[in-house]
């Protein structure tokens, strides 16, 4: 039995220069136990300030449209589209700067400075409500959100380096863990944001929420500084990945994985943006039920995240990515639904739809990570802080820029053509990129195997 553990250990030693779950349990050392707790903490800290995080970010959206209109003195859809989309366009644009930097600043100082830009925006929105006039009314919340982005993209992408570093042999649970958030986020944000501004008024949801990120502050000052061992990076190794060398080494990978993660969110972004309208002309649903309708994709995806991880963590990922973008596809056309499923019953074709797609998002997005990174080592790559840190800024880019597109062109695309010729039109991008990435896949094994008959290399 000790022979046996003994070589466990060895093993882990050789193939991670992190501490993880497996090393501490199976090693046994009382030392080791402390740390891991540590760890386990510290990542369940994360998860929690991430969820108040995205609840934050959806708080407005179910009372600011009428705030903004009643400001203007008329609707002003375009305006508040801005506001909303600022966000995403800054987070975007924050994720590949902190995805190649996460090694310089580090990753205890963005978590850290990202709560603190969240925590500290999420209030200052809360006065804007207190501006008499149109003008500074709406660009301030613009430019507030702007800002916000930037923090929400600081934190996001050194939390999941952290997490991906502190778990390196459970990287897709790892990742659907830190994606939780953003399911609970999404069904709670709205609600929440809705009810404390019945009951108290403009400022009082954005004084409560900012103010509990702030508080969080000290505490996760406390438990970073507790794994210092695992968040310090070691200098001396010149081949730590960054963005450009790994588009650079296996842009296919990247690319195509980065631009399925772009487009399984899509209708995520497009539901959001059209559905409740159509709902409601179509079925006659109240607002109620229609708030339902997207808990069940919300539902959905937090329950399927949590099998994925597993799943994703003992398969292989690019497999699920694939049954992934079919499955979504499949769901866009039931939720028109197209014209090859019109003889099936309407409001039945929505519940399921909303159950496949939040399926399908869990298994393109929780297998995206594992893909680069297993690619990203297979090349020859350390999975170390800056690998980490790399993959999940180009992860978290794809994700707020499919916001930042999607929403805009799902409203033109609904308006021009209608409700069901815009999800048919995204149904028939998940197909062709089922296509597209399963002959990427097919290239890459038989260019592979090629490598490894002419090499005779013994690892093959």
């Amino acid at each position: 039995m000790d022979e046996e553990s003994s070589l466990v250990s060895t093993e882990f030693s050789e193939g991670s220069t992190h501490t993880d779950v497996d090393a501490s349990s199976s090693s046994g050392s009382d030392e080791s136990r402390p740390l891991l707790l540590r760890q386990y903490i510290t990542a369940a800290l994360l998860v929690i300030v991430t969820s108040v995080s995205y609840i934050c970010i959806y708080l407005p959206i179910s009372f600011y449209p009428q705030v903004a209109a009643r400001m203007k003195g008329s609707k002003a859809d375009t305006e508040v589209g801005l506001m909303v989309g600022s966000f995403q366009l800054s987070a975007f644009v924050a994720s590949i700067f902190v995805g190649m930097h996460v090694n310089k600043l580090g990753v205890r100082f963005l978590v850290i400075s990202g709560t603190f830009i969240l925590g500290g925006t999420t209030l200052l929105f809360g006065f804007v409500d207190s501006v008499d006039t149109w003008a500074p009314f709406i660009s301030l919340s613009i430019l507030i959100r702007f800002i916000m982005g930037f923090g929400e993209a600081a934190f996001n992408a050194a939390a999941f380096t952290l997490v991906l570093s502190m778990f390196p042999s459970h990287t897709a649970t790892a990742w659907a863990v830190l994606e939780l958030p953003e399911a609970l986020g999404f069904m709670a944000g709205e609600p929440i944001g809705g009810f404390l501004y019945d009951s108290h008024g403009f400022l009082f949801p954005f004084v409560i929420f900012g103010g509990v990120l702030l508080i969080f502050i000290p505490v996760l000052l406390f438990f970073l500084s507790s794994i210092q061992s695992l968040i310090e990076e070691d200098d001396s190794d010149n081949d730590q990945a960054t963005m450009w060398s790994l588009i650079k080494t296996m842009p296919m990978p990247v690319v195509f994985v980065c631009l399925n993660v772009f487009c399984s969110y899509a209708p995520l972004y497009f539901i959001d943006t059209t559905f409740a309208v159509y709902l409601s002309d179509t079925f006659g649903w109240s607002a109620t039920k229609i708030g339902l309708v997207t808990l069940i994709l919300a539902g959905s995806y937090i329950i399927s995240s949590i099998l994925m991880g597993r799943l994703v963590d003992a398969t292989k990922p690019r497999v699920i990515m694939i049954i992934g973008l079919l499955l979504e596809g499949c769901s866009l056309m039931l939720i028109g639904p197209s014209f090859v499923f019109q003889f099936l019953p309407r409001p039945w074709l929505v519940y399921l739809a909303m159950v496949m797609c939040g399926l399908a998002l869990a298994m393109v997005d929780v297998s995206a990570s594992p893909d680069i990174i297993n690619s990203a080592v297979s090349m020859g790559y350390k999975q170390d802080m800056s690998l980490n840190g790399v993959v999940s800024g180009l992860i978290l880019a794809a994700v707020f820029l499919s916001g930042a597109l999607t929403a805009p062109l799902a409203g033109w695309l609904t308006a021009t053509f209608g409700f069901r010729h815009a999800s048919s039109f995204f149904a028939f991008i998940n197909f062709l990129l089922v296509i597209v990435t399963a002959v990427i896949s097919i290239v890459e094994v038989a260019l592979s195997r090629r490598h490894c008959t002419v090499s005779s290399d013994s690892e093959c």
